[in-house]
């Protein structure tokens, strides 16, 4: 699922044009889709094949305003090697939510077997929701340890190289732009949106990296619920109603610790979904996460 943005991690470019492709049951790819226009969308791709059925999910915009992780489903024939997949419904985004505005993408290529080492290419159309065409495009992806393999070669080389000091060496890390993308980073005055079916929803709330008294309020539907909380390594697990078509819960930084900003490890958790977030907050900023019931979507 995409809606058009300029956002893109231009190191990305350099990683795809490496033709290496790893294979295993279930495969990630990272790459990009180009749309007709000519404007390019970061997209993360998993795939699980069984007995020729194929699920997973997309993650499009990676780090953007408009990230979104759908659901996939779709088909593997292995007779005429053809490979189909499509984005069926959003697991999160965020997106200003409008059933409307989401295109959802369908494609269909040739691809040797869901174990070989072959790239993920072709065009693809996109369909909002009642069938009707909105943007079509290309898919161009790569396995995701390849090009981490890749990365790590290329660090490698700048680390040898005696035509880059050493204050570059130090900031440059090609594996750890990557592995930001892996990061659900949630922003100052941003919303995510998750949809889902469930009675209720746990928050799993710790720090991931270093304890350094960082504090937090959790506000549910404009109610303090979680006061003056200081996040430490022992996860503080909350249990919240969903009783409502929607339910606003929001993060407040009360400080920044000893070190800034004020990072929080959140994890969304539902019947169905699992979604590891991180907060970045400086002292008084606020960022939010509503769930909507997906009957009443």
């Amino acid at each position: 699922m995409f809606k058009k943005s300029k956002y893109f991690p231009f190191i990305l470019i350099l990683l795809l044009f490496n033709d290496a492709i790893y294979s295993q049951d279930e495969q990630e790819y990272l790459g990009v889709i180009k749309l007709n226009d000519s404007s390019f969308i970061s997209y993360r791709l998993n795939l699980i094949e069984d007995t020729n059925l194929i699920s997973g999910y997309s993650i499009t915009d990676i780090g953007g305003d408009h990230e979104t992780k759908s659901n996939i489903t779709g088909e593997y024939n292995s007779k005429t090697n053809m490979l189909s997949f499509k984005e069926v419904g959003i697991i999160y985004t965020k997106s200003v939510v409008s059933d409307y505005d989401f295109c959802y993408i369908h494609f269909e290529g040739k691809f040797k077997n869901i174990d070989s080492k072959k790239n993920i290419e072709g065009k693809f159309i996109g369909l909002y929701n009642d069938g009707s065409n909105c943007i079509n495009g290309e898919i161009k992806l790569r396995n995701i340890e390849k090009i981490e393999k890749k990365a790590k070669k290329i660090d490698k080389l700048i680390q040898k190289s005696k035509r880059v000091d050493n204050t570059t060496k130090s900031k440059v890390s090609v594996i750890q732009t990557l592995d930001s993308l892996k990061m659900n980073i949630l922003k100052p005055n941003q919303n995510l949106t998750m949809f889902s079916a469930s009675s209720k929803l746990k928050l799993n709330i710790y720090d991931a990296g270093k304890v350094d008294g960082d504090k937090i309020n959790i506000y549910v539907n404009g109610s303090i619920f979680l006061r003056n909380y200081s996040v430490d390594k022992n996860i503080k697990q909350l249990t919240i109603p969903l009783s409502s078509k929607s339910t606003l819960i929001e993060v407040l930084a009360i400080n920044t610790g000893t070190i800034s900003p004020n990072t929080a490890k959140i994890e969304i958790v539902d019947q169905k979904n699992n979604i590891n977030t991180l907060t970045r907050l400086k002292q008084g900023e606020k960022t939010s996460i509503t769930i909507v019931k997906i009957n009443s979507f």
